[in-house]
Parts: C-alpha cells; structure tokens; sequence
C-alpha cells in the first residue's frame, strides 16, 4: 500500500489508497461520487484537484529526497540516511529508497533499523530480500538468511550471488548437498553471464 489520504463521507471515514476509496472498518469500496441537489435535480461536482496537486507535489519531494540521498551515499552517509528517511516519510513505497536506506544503515552497524527497514510492508524485490539475507547472515542469524536469499531467488532465479551465499551457509552447517546444489547453480549462471 502506498500513500493513503483520509476523507469524510456519509459521515464514515474512507481511505484513499492512489485512485482507489474503500472503508477501513468494512474494507468495503467506496464510489468517490460527490454531488450535490440543486432544485430538484442532481449536479455533478467538479473533481477536487488539489488532491492531485498535492500527492504529485509529494511525490516529486520525494523523489528529489532519493535523488539527494544517491548523490550523497559516497561522502557523507548520515545525510543520505537522512534524506531516504525524508524520502520514505513522502512516499513510503519507494522501493530503491528502502534498499538503500536498508544497506547503509547495515554497514553503519545499525542492524536492527536496518532489519526494519527491510520488513516494511510494501513492494518487494530479488535485491532487498538478498540484501536481508546479507543482514541477517552477518548477525549469525542462518535461517532467516536461507530464507531471505531464498525469496530472492523466487524473484529472480538467475541471481547468482544468492545461489553462492546459499552454498557457504549450507557449507558451514555442514548441508554439503545443499551446499553443492547452489554452488552448481552459481557456476552455471556466472560461466553463462561471462560467455
């Protein structure tokens, strides 16, 4: 879910969630008609537009927050964590924004808020499930990575990476199986990227 705004309808709240209205308590869909009677006779009201010019507006702040946090990654990380947190608090869907954010908190020793970052409800991807299991492998914590890099790779089969780090924890645990599976896999698809 992205965004939401709240509204006031027949006296019930309705959420709008981009173009869609619905009701929290029923989760019922809400028809965004607004009318109003003019002697006998229904008139259509204009749709409001500030609503448009509003999430539009927050939308491109957000955008120009991620635009500053990528420009800022290499010199100065505190202000690029800032600026993806500015980034998320106007869109928090923003997927490459929760990546990044996720990432520099981890190599900033921050692994708890980075773990957070990573389990926001939202969109997800092949890179943020590996880079959770990156986390979580680093925090011994061998499970949740086999899980993670195993979501990855339900996103994107061919990601060689997760096949290799699935193969040196499985090796670790001594699942040389296991292990052997991944590691034919990444040959496989690192000879056939390189050919």
């Amino acid at each position: 879910m992205g965004r939401v705004s709240l509204s006031v309808q027949e006296g019930q709240i309705a959420i709008r969630d981009r173009n869609t209205w619905w009701r929290p308590d029923s989760g019922q869909y809400v028809l965004p008609l607004e009318i109003a009677v003019e002697e006998g006779q229904i008139v259509t009201m204009p749709k409001r537009k500030k609503l448009k010019n509003a999430d539009a507006a927050a939308d491109a702040a957000a955008d120009a927050h991620y635009q500053r946090a990528l420009e800022l990654e290499e010199s100065d990380a505190a202000a690029a964590i800032a600026a993806y947190r500015a980034c998320l608090n106007g869109d928090c869907s923003h997927l490459n924004a929760r990546i990044n954010l996720g990432r520099l908190l981890h190599v900033a020793g921050r692994h708890r808020e980075a773990e957070k970052i990573y389990r926001q409800r939202g969109e997800t991807s092949a890179t943020l499930y590996f880079n959770a299991g990156v986390l979580f492998d680093d925090l011994g914590r061998h499970a949740d990575a086999i899980g993670a890099y195993r979501k990855a790779l339900a996103h994107e089969p061919a990601m060689a990476d997760a096949h290799f780090n699935l193969a040196l924890i499985y090796e670790r645990g001594g699942e040389r199986q296991a292990a052997f599976r991944h590691l034919l896999a990444y040959r496989r698809l690192t000879q056939t990227t390189s050919a």
